[in-house]
């Protein structure tokens, strides 16, 4: 009797034995599954932070490739002539270049050949000052190194200029400008004479005319001569308004039949350029001549 009590509890315990160990082996396969699913989760996480990386690294690529096609477009149309969408007008915009309705942008044979333009010596003037209206022009940045006109004074208007300015000689280069030769320059510019601009409300160049012989007389020891760049333009549709960014200046320009006149200039920077501004900077020096 007790032999059998005695199997029958070792039969009991080795039961419970075996359904704890499958019960410890349930727990360590949860366990173990729980393990792998945070791990592919983890893997998951890390795949998706990889391919946000790559994406926002690809980005500036596929904006400069953007860009660069945009460019290819702009290019494209240089050649063919074609006109400017609004993005790509809106991008001119921001360069202050005023856009003509269906204009289109310079190519860069255009740019090249007022350039050339810009450059000569009865142009270049009318870019040194910032002026909207003919009136504000600077007509002695304009007329400085003569704008084309300029011939070597006579013994008279020498002597006249030393007499206006107290002084007993001419000191450095001298030069004269027939009053006549100043109303055709200005003519063909911008389309008004001297004494209609000087009507208008112009500063002139009074302190420098001579009436005795109706010329304008000028004593420079240097030059104000800028070698401007075209570095960008537009033309409207017919060809008729052109407005150039040349590096600072933005001149705006009539074509008629091939001539050109100034319309106005826009400077950004370089107070010097800019009369007022001039002679804000001055005030305080004795440099105007006597009346």
């Amino acid at each position: 009797m007790r032999l059998r009590a005695a199997v029958f509890a070792g039969i009991l315990i080795l039961s419970l034995c075996a359904g704890c160990g499958q019960e410890t082996d349930a727990v360590l396969v949860q366990e173990e599954s729980a393990a792998q699913s945070q791990e592919a989760d983890a893997v998951q996480s890390q795949e998706v932070v990889e391919a946000q990386e790559k994406e926002e690294n690809a980005a500036p690529d596929q904006e400069e490739n953007l860009t660069s096609e945009q460019e290819a477009d702009v290019e494209q149309e240089q050649t063919s002539g074609g006109s400017l969408d609004e993005e790509k007008k809106e991008q001119l915009k921001e360069k202050k270049l005023e856009i003509p309705e269906n204009g289109r942008r310079l190519t860069e044979e255009e740019l090249a050949e007022y350039t050339e333009w810009i450059q000569d010596i009865s142009n270049y003037g009318f870019l040194l000052s910032d002026w909207a209206d003919p009136a504000q022009i600077e007509l002695y940045q304009v007329f400085y190194n003569g704008a084309g006109v300029a011939r070597e004074g006579t013994d008279g208007e020498k002597q006249a200029y030393c007499d206006r300015y107290h002084q007993p000689e001419i000191y450095t280069d001298f030069l004269s400008m027939d009053k006549a030769d100043v109303d055709a320059v200005l003519l063909e510019k911008v389309g008004l004479t001297y004494d209609e601009l000087m009507a208008q409300g112009s500063r002139g160049m009074e302190e420098d005319y001579f009436a005795e012989t109706n010329s304008f007389c000028l004593e420079r020891g240097d030059t104000n001569y800028v070698q401007y760049e075209c570095k960008d333009g537009v033309v409207n549709e017919d060809g008729t308004l052109v407005t150039l960014d040349c590096g600072g200046s933005y001149a705006k320009l009539s074509v008629t039949e091939g001539h050109r006149r100034f319309l106005s200039n826009h400077i950004t920077d370089d107070w010097y350029r800019n009369w007022e501004g001039f002679v804000e900077h001055h005030e305080e020096e004795d440099w105007m001549p006597d009346d």
